[in-house]
């Protein structure tokens, strides 16, 4: 690989991904996502560094992605959880939906929020798109409101005419804006409650909105915060549309999404580029693939750092082909930035009226810009003939809190066909991936040292009716058991909630602010999540 590559490909933390020594490479797999079993060593063990200080947990909730906690693990795996398939929510069947000019819903890039007891509903139509010649200022953004995220009863909004009538649902048309409207509640300390509500959107530029109540928006100023060109761009290598340096730069034509990232304290925006990569192999560079790049933001109007998202090792075709990161802050555990990417096959077509065959899959970061993404898809076609397609099972931006152990997620089926609808899927609460135990005798897991705060610990669990879990505190510093805490009570069941108890007891205050060590049991378990909290 020449020099020029390092440039392209970008590196982590100073380092190249393409030069630098495997055994610091295997010290990146505490971000790495695994999926099979594993013994591992303690990382201040790899490349000479020393061991590194106890990891400061507090009262975090950590839920069990990788062996982020984890200095060994043996017998056990981590397990990837699809979600279950639910109701059909939404028929996309009205006028300026499309199916009755072009017999064919032309319908994308769904968006769910989670707004007290109301649920919220943005999604895009490209009707002009479809129209000879074309018309991008006939797009729309489409809104609809639930109480319990199963019923989306349509309203008539009384915003945007549509054949004569505002008797719809339609709640802007915008052009290019409407074509990737993405808007959230702004979570940041001391927003103004006029701009409680913000969006981005924009196909090739992005534009900023607010909105006092998440249906009447202004543009926040009238230039784009990301327009193709800024130097980062042919820093890493973004091409312009037909690698013609005279033409717009391929960029932001996909739902790029903005949010307050509280663990960071600046917003960020999450959108697509088109940038160099590898062959699936990994042996050369092929070409160009959709991909994703990120700013920052400490006032949500100038935008710095725009950087590729990085995965441990080289784009590749196939693995790293984005073509959304559906990506925000997880609501239980704000640290960690979950995303339901929609991972693209280019040139293999099916069904549809356009290329390629998609699947949705998991991705989660630590730090907002390494990324650990699972090869295993989340939900691939399926035997649904009409779901391998293009956008097929496209999964909305946000994830719903429908009841106390249960998301809802929402993803497009039988994209630009005559029958596309959305249609609500359902993941335990935490229930993205486990680390399970299968085969007799099970296995156990021994964390880093950590620092806790709080007096209880909580587990997400569940096990078979033969299975269990039990939790050992030991010393950090030489490994033995703390005398009353040598072995709790075994659990057994299914629980979102469950505090260890041992002997009869819950109380591990007295342990609090110490250098610990966990070390769990499991047998015919999975374990989702954990953490230390304070009980009075």
């Amino acid at each position: 690989m020449n020099p020029d590559s390092r440039r392209l490909f970008g590196g982590c933390g100073g380092w190249s991904l393409l030069a630098y020594p495997l055994a610091c490479l295997l010290d990146r797999a505490r971000w790495s996502a695994v999926a099979c079993c594993l013994v591992l060593i303690p990382v201040g063990d790899v490349c000479g560094a020393p061991p590194a200080p106890p990891m400061q947990l507090g009262s975090r909730r950590e839920l069990m992605l990788d062996d982020y906690l984890f200095s060994s693990l043996e017998n056990l795996q981590f397990r990837l959880h699809p979600p279950r398939l639910a109701e059909k929510v939404l028929e996309f069947d009205a006028p300026w939906e499309g199916r009755r000019d072009h017999g064919i819903s032309v319908i994308g890039y769904p968006v769910t929020m989670q707004d007290g007891d109301c649920f919220r509903l943005y999604y895009a139509s490209y009707l002009g798109l479809r129209f000879k010649p074309a018309d991008p200022s006939a797009q729309f953004t489409g809104y609809l409101q639930s109480t319990d995220g199963r019923h989306w009863p349509r309203a008539d909004l009384n915003r945007v005419e549509f054949a004569g009538s505002k008797r719809n649902n339609i709640l802007r048309k915008g052009g290019s804006t409407s074509h990737n409207f993405a808007p959230f509640i702004d979570r940041r300390p001391g927003v103004s409650a006029t701009q409680r509500y913000k969006a981005v959107g924009g196909n090739g530029r992005a534009y900023v909105f607010a909105s006092a109540d998440g249906l009447e928006w202004q543009k926040l100023q009238e230039s784009p915060i990301v327009d193709g060109d800024e130097a980062a761009f042919d820093q890493y290598g973004a091409i312009r549309w037909g690698n013609n340096p005279g033409k717009e730069r391929a960029i932001l034509d996909s739902l790029n999404v903005a949010f307050w990232d509280p663990a960071r304290g600046h917003y960020a925006l999450y959108f697509r580029a088109y940038l160099p990569a590898l062959r699936r192999d990994g042996n050369e560079v092929q070409g160009v693939i959709r991909s994703v790049m990120r700013a920052t933001s400490d006032d949500f109007l100038d935008w710095s750092n725009i950087e590729p998202i990085e995965f441990g090792e080289p784009r590749r075709f196939w693995k790293h082909e984005l073509y959304t990161t559906a990506l925000r802050p997880y609501h239980r555990a704000p640290h960690l930035l979950i995303g339901f990417p929609l991972r693209t096959v280019p040139r293999r077509p099916l069904r549809g009226t356009s290329f390629g065959l998609s699947e949705s899959a998991l991705m989660f970061s630590r730090d907002g810009k390494r990324f650990s993404l699972f090869d295993e898809p989340l939900m691939p076609p399926g035997r649904d003939i009409r779901n391998w397609s293009k956008h097929g099972n496209m999964i909305a931006w946000g994830m719903l809190a429908t009841a106390p152990d249960e998301l809802s997620i929402y993803f497009l089926q039988h994209d630009h066909q005559p029958t596309t609808h959305l249609r609500r899927g359902t993941l335990r609460t935490d229930g993205f991936v486990s680390l399970r135990a299968v085969g007799f005798p099970g296995g156990t897991a021994v964390t880093h040292p950590l620092v806790f705060e709080g007096n209880r610990l909580e587990i997400n669990a569940a096990t078979g009716a033969a299975g269990g879990i039990s939790v050992a505190i030991l010393d950090a510093r030489t490994g033995e058991p703390i005398a009353g805490y040598e072995q709790s009570q075994e659990f057994f069941g299914d629980q979102i909630s469950h505090i260890v108890h041992w002997e009869g007891r819950n109380e591990i205050g007295s342990l609090a602010g110490r250098a610990i060590r966990l070390k769990f049991t499991l047998f015919h378990a999975d374990l989702f999540s954990l953490r230390f909290f304070q009980e009075s």
